[in-house]
């Protein structure tokens, strides 16, 4: 192996374990919350689901169908083990930095999808979920679990595959076996 394959292949080795490092949150982060408008119009906040894991798909426009199949695998996932009492998804678009009369046709054109599939989705008009402690990528595919407390436990940018899909429903059974806050 030449010297510039071996150097090639140290750099991917350790780009892969940063990778893999990321993912996990450790230790978890303070809670959080934010209060993002729906698609409805209504408001919706982190805060008023403390006690249910939640799962938030973070995307922009160019990035919805990245993580597809593991979103119907999800779906399925919760179904099937009766959890809609203990998980809650949010579907959150980025739509930070747009203002004016585009604003008006993205929340139209965003309405229009939450109708045909059924679901509300968040409006980050401000990037909240890019600052801490969510730390969420604009302009990618994310998903996060945070916790019964409002923690995020796990976040992922970019396509979820095998390694991924594995760590996050390892992390996401650790946390519904974890007691719910008392209040």
């Amino acid at each position: 192996m030449t010297r510039r394959a071996a150097l090639l292949a140290m750099i991917a080795a350790l780009s892969a374990a940063t990778l893999a490092r990321a993912q996990l949150v450790e230790p978890p982060s303070e809670p959080g919350d934010f209060s993002l408008e729906e698609t409805s119009g209504q408001t919706r906040t982190l805060a008023s689901v403390r006690g249910r894991v939640v799962i938030v798909f973070y995307e922009d426009r160019d990035h919805t169908s990245v993580n597809h199949a593991f979103k119907e695998t999800l779906h399925r996932f919760v179904i099937d083990n009766h959890l809609q009492q203990q998980a809650t998804t949010y579907a959150v678009a980025d739509v930070h930095g747009i203002d004016g009369i585009v604003r008006d046709m993205a929340r139209g054109a965003i309405r229009t999808i939450a109708q045909r599939y059924g679901i509300q989705i968040l409006l980050d008009w401000d990037g909240a979920l890019r600052r801490a402690p969510f730390s969420l990528r604009g302009g990618e595919a994310n998903v996060a679990l945070i916790d019964r407390q409002g923690r995020v436990r796990w976040r992922h940018a970019g396509a979820i595959g095998e390694t991924e899909r594995t760590s996050f429903f390892r992390t996401f059974r650790q946390l519904l076996r974890e007691p719910a806050p008392t209040p």
